[in-house]
């Protein structure tokens, strides 16, 4: 017959493995909590220091402070970038005759040019016909292109409302878990045994420090790129180097894989499609150039900051991008400092006493 302690350990497993699905299958749902929780926990010490700035034990005017600051913050530049981006796409579709006219001028040079090398080949009926198949098939791709194109935009403008609500939940849910972050994590502690509670205090604290030394290396790693994407804009397309650079910045400064990649390379297409070739050339070096010098450099500089050795780090964010792809090769030296912090407070020291007594034995 099983004894209690043995249910006990089965029905915890199976409660654990029970969330766990559930969690893998609706994870979606609990991300703006989530980021709510973070966002909350990532301002906790600004709230503190307004505390002692307004000498109060109550929460309610730091925290709103904090919450209303955030929120004009975040306001002004969503409307700066969109403003922006509207008035540089209302201007290139002002110029869209001109890159229209520009390359029908190309396409009608290389068919002149291609007709004279042709003349006077006798397969030169069926390379034409095989060559008007192709153009077909093209136009064809490109009308699909621009009908996904299509979707996708009536798409993205049906989940504004989803958008607005999702974003509305994080805001209330930041604001509530603000008020109450000391409450939290005084019921989180009080299910653990003190001597227990102590080790994950410490563990936290450590994570914490982690936690802030990657977006600082992030940051420093951003700064690099912002003057080197600068220095070179200012040679390549001086017009557009700083408002560029920044929208760049924005995107290297979120941790993706590819960076500003994601910027240059359509750019570096855009130009070339117009007749610019030598333009869309240098983008394409440059967004080549500082992929490299991001990861070349990245690894030592996140090492630094989180207090791993390069080595670990470069294995991490590459096991995590091979097994988990761009999510892999950003939580891999989450992961790893998190089990260097835990062994530290000693979280794992009763795996070792049972190891001891096992040999003892």
């Amino acid at each position: 017959m099983l004894n209690q302690s043995l249910i006990k350990k089965i029905t915890i497993g199976l409660l654990l493995i029970a969330i766990g699905v559930f969690l893998y299958f609706y994870f979606s749902v609990f991300v703006p909590v989530l980021l709510a929780l973070l966002t909350a926990i990532i301002f906790e010490p600004l709230v503190n220091v307004l505390k002692k700035s307004f000498k109060t034990e109550k929460r309610i005017w730091p925290v709103t402070v904090v919450f209303t600051s955030f929120v004009v913050i975040a306001c002004g530049l969503v409307y700066v970038m969109l403003t922006s981006a509207i008035s540089r796409i209302v201007e290139w579709s002002q110029n869209v005759p001109r890159y229209g006219s520009e390359i029908q001028t190309i396409i009608d040079e290389v068919i002149y040019r291609f007709n004279d090398l042709i003349a006077d080949s006798p397969q030169r009926d069926s390379i034409i016909s095989e060559l008007n198949r192709q153009s077909d098939r093209l136009l064809n791709t490109g009308y699909d292109l621009v009908e996904d194109f299509i979707g996708m935009l009536g798409s993205w403008v049906q989940s504004i409302p989803n958008l607005l609500f999702v974003s509305l939940v994080y805001l209330i849910t930041f604001f509530l878990f603000s008020l109450d972050l000391p409450k939290l994590f005084q019921a989180f502690y009080a299910l653990f045994p003190e001597k227990t509670a102590t080790k994950l205090k410490t563990f936290f604290q450590r994570l914490k420090s982690v936690f802030w030394g990657y977006w600082k290396a992030q940051f420093l790693l951003s700064v690099m790129i912002f003057i080197l994407t600068y220095l070179s804009l200012l040679y390549i397309s001086p017009r557009f180097a700083l408002f560029m650079t920044f929208i760049i910045w924005l995107v290297d400064i979120i941790p993706l894989y590819v960076g500003p990649a994601l910027i240059l390379v359509p750019w570096g297409g855009v130009m070339m499609l117009i007749g610019d070739v030598p333009t869309g050339l240098q983008l394409m070096i440059l967004a080549l150039f500082l992929l490299i010098i991001r990861r070349i450099t990245e690894p030592k500089v996140l090492g630094d900051q989180m207090g791993l050795a390069a080595l670990p780090t470069v294995l991490s964010m590459y096991f995590g991008f091979v097994f988990f792809g761009v999510l892999g090769l950003i939580f891999g030296p989450f992961v790893v400092s998190a089990f260097q912090a835990a062994h530290e407070v000693g979280l794992f020291q009763f795996v070792k006493k049972k190891s001891v007594e096992k040999v003892e034995e």
